[in-house]
Order: C-alpha cells, then structure tokens, then sequence
C-alpha cells in the first residue's frame, strides 16, 4: 500500500487527472533490450494503479500482461477497464499484494515495471529500502535477459519543474524529503538491489497530468483531490498556496508568474529509468 496516499478512497478518481505518458518510449524499450515483438514478451504492471499503462501496451501489441496492486479499489477499475483483455487471457493475472515481496516464481517474466509507486512504498527514508528489496524481487523474477522500466517524478521536477508545486516551496521540500527519491537516491536504490540503469530520459510536456494548466484548479478541492501531492499537504499548507494564487491573481500577476515557473516543455514531468541486472546478478 502507498505509505501516504489512500488510494482505495481516490480510485474511482485517479483517471481524471492522469495519462499513461511515455507508454510508446517503454513498449520500444522493452523490445530493443529483451530482443523480442511485444506481444512475445510477459510483462509484470507492479502496481498497476487503474491500469492505465497495461491498457496502452496492449493497444500497441501486448499480448501477456499481469498486473498487481495492493488496492482493491484500483484492482476493481482495472478489471472494469481491461475485461475484454482479461476475457480474451491477454492479462493473465489481476494480483492483489502488497510489495515487497513480489508473489511470483522466480523467471515468471520478460519485463517488469514500475510505473509512479515506487515512491509509494517507503516514507521518511532516504535509504527507501522498501524500493530496494522491491527491486531486488523484481531480477528475482525476471528472465535472464529481462529488463526492468521505473517511471517517476523526481524531487527536483516538483522543485524546479511544475508551476502548482512552487506554490508553496514549504510544503514541496517538505514531500522531496518525505517521499520523492532524486536521481541520486535512485542512483543508489539500483546499486543496492544489484540493478544497472541503461538508461534515462524525460518525456518532455505534461501530458502526464490531464488539466495541468487549469490555473484555477489549485483553488478547486476537486482539482487538488485527486493528487498525492495535496493529499499529502496540511490544511495549512493548502491554504498558502491558495493565498498566494489570490494575491497574484489580485495583483494581475498570476499567469505571467505560470509561465515563469513551468519548465515542463523543456524539462518534462515523467522520468524513465530503463535498467537490467547487474553483472553480479547474471
């Protein structure tokens, strides 16, 4: 389960708010490194979420996918969402557990990846050793030329990169410290789970979120409610953030002060870390 978001509770409202961005990228990944089509390789979805990402790969070709999550809630949207696909056995298994460990036989697949949770699984650690033994299980269970695909938002995106989260620095160096690893602590997280990173990149934009540049939606409990960012936030510090819009929309300011805070279309949102075992663990 995500150490700070209910996700049971949010479920029926995650699909408002987000996009399965950088599927397209993944799916070519996955296919140059495993050396194998798409709809040839077995892909773990740990969690899954809603499952949107297991939906765009098998509209690309996927033909065996699993999905886990440790939410009834998201796992009941996934089974509405992905019926048919279930019906037809392209998803072989629907896996409600909570991580670590990952509950399969070691070899069960080509492909695992981990898509925005693995900052769920660990708070106010900056070893993040819940990521690492989750890790860890997923070369357990790969094959042996598998890849690994981790999907994130870094701490320094919400510091530098996205207009909403530098509304309150605050309350964003607060959740950099409690939940989001940087490069770095990634960095770390893979060598100490015997994990090579091959490679990294930024899938520039924000398609990731779906009303991204609603510059009232910070004013707007329903915008904010679906994101962990402000679920995460104090009542207080909502309440700064939303001063500050008031003031800056008072003083004719507030969408010059957007422009100048969002980088996403040089910097992108949704970093993708595309990693293999390491030769230690070969």
């Amino acid at each position: 389960m995500s150490t700070y978001e209910d996700y049971n509770q949010k479920s029926h409202l995650y699909d408002t708010q987000r996009y399965a961005v950088g599927t397209d990228v993944m799916a070519a990944m996955m296919q140059f490194y495993c050396g194998k089509k798409l709809q040839d390789l077995h892909i773990l979805d740990a969690g899954c979420g809603t499952g949107n990402y297991a939906k765009a790969l098998v509209g690309m070709g996927a033909r065996q996918i699993t999905l886990l999550d440790a939410s009834s809630g998201m796992l009941e949207m996934v089974k509405c969402k992905l019926s048919d696909y279930i019906a037809r056995g392209v998803v072989k298994q629907v896996i409600e557990a909570k991580m670590p460990p990952v509950p399969f036989p070691d070899g069960t697949f080509d492909v695992v990846m981990f898509n925005l949770v693995l900052n769920h699984l660990d708070r106010g650690d900056p070893a993040f050793p819940n990521g690492v033994n989750t890790l860890k299980e997923s070369i357990r269970i790969l094959r042996p030329d598998g890849l690994i695909v981790v999907s994130t938002i870094l701490s320094s995106t919400f510091s530098s990169v996205t207009w909403f989260s530098q509304l309150n620095m605050e309350l964003t160096n607060r959740f950099n410290a409690t939940i989001l690893p940087s490069v770095e602590q990634f960095e770390k997280m893979f060598e100490d789970a015997g994990i090579k990173c091959i490679q990294k990149l930024n899938i520039l934009g924000s398609d990731l979120y779906k009303s991204y540049y609603n510059l009232n939606g910070s004013l707007d409990e329903s915008w904010r409610k679906p994101s962990a960012y402000w679920s995460f936030a104090t009542t207080e510090e909502v309440a700064t953030a939303v001063q500050k819009v008031e003031m800056l929309k008072a003083n004719g300011e507030y969408e010059k002060w957007v422009k100048e805070h969002d980088h996403t279309n040089s910097s992108g949102v949704l970093t993708i870390f595309i990693c293999k075992r390491s030769l230690a663990n070969i």
